[in-house]
């Protein structure tokens, strides 16, 4: 189960605001707040009380509070002396280390008598972590989050991502990673073109985010980047959390019979005898063996996510679904049905066989 997070900057609005959106978020069963100090001048008293408050109001739901911190803020601060101290005073779970203090600091915190949590930051690597392995760190005192890129093009790849994921996730860290609404466009700066930590991502729909990240398997809780994202698009962010099964959007190209949705919507299985060229799901030409399938008159050249249903003159065959993995050219004895719809497409390389998964036919 991958856990929702949320993020809040509430410098430049009233508390009562910030006191909604946390209680809206926790209704929703979030359980972390990711709350950045980069952005806030330390003698700036006023707006540094706001947070205290907030952050108080957060923890009384039971609400896990990390906040993003740096050097430069915990000199000017005066956080240098009795850093944790400081920090467990001023309400906070834990202490995101956007840059890394020097190896031996960060191994005295995480020894701290507070159980408060040190949070690495993940997308700048493995060292750290590497380096913090080799000493005698409280090990369970450290967590890591990948960061978020509010300037486009700047975000992630996809491949680092995964690597740098499962190298935390392999040496048991919890991790986190952002998502960004699109019913929400306030960050901790001006710029604000989405808030993803991958750059691929940026623009898909909020559930699709949420299906990619889980996909991985290396992802403890997703945190949304940007405030105040609407009541409708955080029940999709939320129904999507709590999915069992992978959930791939697919587009129609052919008007559909009545025999041919219900073979695309039905609880498919991913064979295991792995194939180059398609996943395969067979268990359809059991349940629809009597059903018939006319063939269609059509292009038969597929790509990678189309979707496929043999028809009648594939005889044992008809009516197992299968998808492309790769550019081929399919006889008459198969109908090219639908695609899977961008955001969508790259949780085939994350469907292991023998893997369940649904297909869910959204029409333009």
């Amino acid at each position: 189960m991958v856990d929702l997070g949320f993020s809040l900057y509430p410098e430049r609005h009233a508390f009562a605001k910030s006191q909604h959106y946390i209680k809206l978020l926790h209704q929703y069963g979030a359980k972390r707040l990711f709350m950045s100090l980069l952005q806030v001048a330390p003698d700036d008293y006023q707006t540094l009380e706001t947070y205290a408050q907030v952050i108080a109001y957060a923890k009384g739901l039971g609400i896990r509070v990390i906040a993003d911190i740096s050097p430069g803020f915990i000199k000017q601060a005066g956080w240098s002396e009795c850093l944790m101290e400081k920090a467990h005073a001023f309400g906070i779970g834990g202490i995101r280390l956007d840059e890394a203090l020097p190896l031996e600091t960060i191994v005295a915190l995480t020894k701290n008598p507070f159980g408060l949590k040190i949070e690495l930051n993940m997308s700048s690597g493995k060292q750290l972590l590497t380096d913090l392995l080799a000493t005698d760190a409280d090990m369970t005192a450290i967590i890591g989050c990948h960061n978020f890129y509010p300037h486009e093009f700047t975000g992630l790849s996809v491949q680092y991502f995964k690597e740098i994921s499962q190298f935390y996730h392999r040496h048991g860290i919890e991790t986190a990673a952002f998502i960004t609404a699109k019913s929400a466009n306030e960050g901790p700066w001006q710029v604000s073109e989405g808030l993803p930590t991958i750059e691929a991502y940026r623009h898909f729909p909020i559930d699709s985010q949420v299906e990619l990240v889980k996909a991985t398997g290396m992802i403890d809780t997703v945190i949304l980047s940007n405030q105040f994202i609407s009541e409708e698009e955080l029940a999709k962010c939320v129904q999507a959390l709590a999915r069992n099964v992978m959930t791939i959007k697919v587009r129609p190209l052919v008007t559909l019979t009545e025999v041919e949705e219900k073979i695309i919507t039905y609880p498919h299985q991913y064979r295991g005898d792995v194939s180059d060229y398609v996943i395969r799901s067979t268990m359809p030409r059991v349940v629809y063996a009597k059903e018939s399938l006319p063939a269609r008159e059509q292009s038969k050249c597929v790509k990678r996510g189309s979707v496929i249903i043999d028809n009648n003159r594939y005889t044992r065959y008809k009516g197992e679904l299968q998808i492309a993995l790769r550019d081929f050219t399919v006889s008459d004895k198969a109908n090219v049905v639908a695609e899977i719809k961008e955001e969508s497409l790259d949780l085939l390389a994350d469907l292991a066989p023998w893997q369940n998964f649904s297909l869910l036919v959204e029409k333009d």
